[in-house]
């Protein structure tokens, strides 16, 4: 029993609940002695840990998942993280419920979403953890992003191939009053003429949405000129745009590579502005008002 249980834990993230450890032959009252004895770590209630608490980030979401029930699913920011679409964000592990009814089991670790229109062809079993398909993920999402953010969603759903239109489709159709529903629709619709752009980092997606919400054109993302990769172009200028997120400009052989791609490029005839992370998101109003001139 105790090699079954390794084993089950193992293939499970090193998470069991009690239904589960029942099927493995384990009485309530074995449970209870391997809790006392520190076997088992009680993680929420019926669900534990085996052999000890700390898990990774796949643990967690099964442990959460267990915890709300039959039929729940790994769901939002937390089903995207686990499709490899986006990072997690919260505290909170996000799941859904086919049900209007009952309480979270643990507010406090656990966001519950009940919903009672939700289709079992809308969840999956992904890398062993029940979890919402990436067509249902991105409708979940649409209430939460602004649309350029969910066009680089559904770029890399689509360069990850576990982009399925059709079964957007089938969600959109089932639930046409969803909160983002309208929004999510116009992306894709938007999406069957011009291929989502090619953005690398959040702060492209902020500056491309800024130059959606200030009226301004539309630049090609991450275009070659003059043999060197660029963020943004706009054609028929000569006006390159390079955002500067921290992260990615935050060394000094960066700082140095970025001086010589400038000169390059000014050389070449281009101008060349650089607009931080800062800038954008705090001051997009400015950033615009300098955009429209440059342009």
């Amino acid at each position: 029993m105790e090699h079954r249980l390794a084993e089950f834990a193992t293939n499970n993230y090193g998470v069991a609940s009690r239904e589960e450890l029942r099927a493995l032959g384990f009485d309530d009252r074995a449970i209870e002695h391997r809790l006392a004895v520190g076997r088992l770590q009680r993680l929420h209630r019926g669900v534990y840990a085996v052999g000890h608490a700390h898990l990774g980030r796949e643990g967690r979401w099964r442990a959460a998942v267990l915890a709300c029930g039959e039929g729940a699913v790994l769901s939002h920011w937390d089903a995207a993280a686990l499709h490899d679409l986006m990072p997690s964000r919260g505290a909170r592990i996000h799941v859904v419920r086919p049900s209007n009814a009952g309480r979270s089991p643990d507010p406090a670790r656990i966001a519950l979403h009940r919903v009672g229109t939700f289709h079992p062809w809308e969840g999956r079993l992904s890398d062993g953890i029940p979890a919402t398909t990436v067509a249902r993920t991105l409708l979940d999402l649409a209430p939460k992003l602004r649309p350029r953010a969910l066009e680089d969603l559904i770029a890399r759903a689509d360069r990850l191939q576990v982009f399925d239109l059709r079964a957007l489709h089938r969600s959109l159709q089932a639930h046409p009053r969803q909160p983002g529903a309208p929004r999510l629709r116009s992306v894709v619709d938007a999406l069957s003429h011009t291929p989502a752009a090619d953005l690398r980092s959040p702060l492209e997606v902020r500056l491309l949405q800024l130059c959606d919400d200030y009226n301004l054109p539309t630049p090609r993302a991450n275009t070659t000129i003059a043999g060197l990769l660029v963020d943004f172009h706009w054609p028929g200028t000569n006006l390159i745009v390079e955002t500067d997120g921290y992260a990615y400009h935050s060394t000094p052989s960066s700082f140095e590579r970025d001086r010589e791609r400038d000169q390059r490029l000014t050389l070449a005839g281009y101008t060349v502005v650089r607009f931080t992370y800062n800038q954008v998101t705090r001051t997009p109003e400015a950033v615009a008002a300098r955009l429209r001139r440059l342009v």
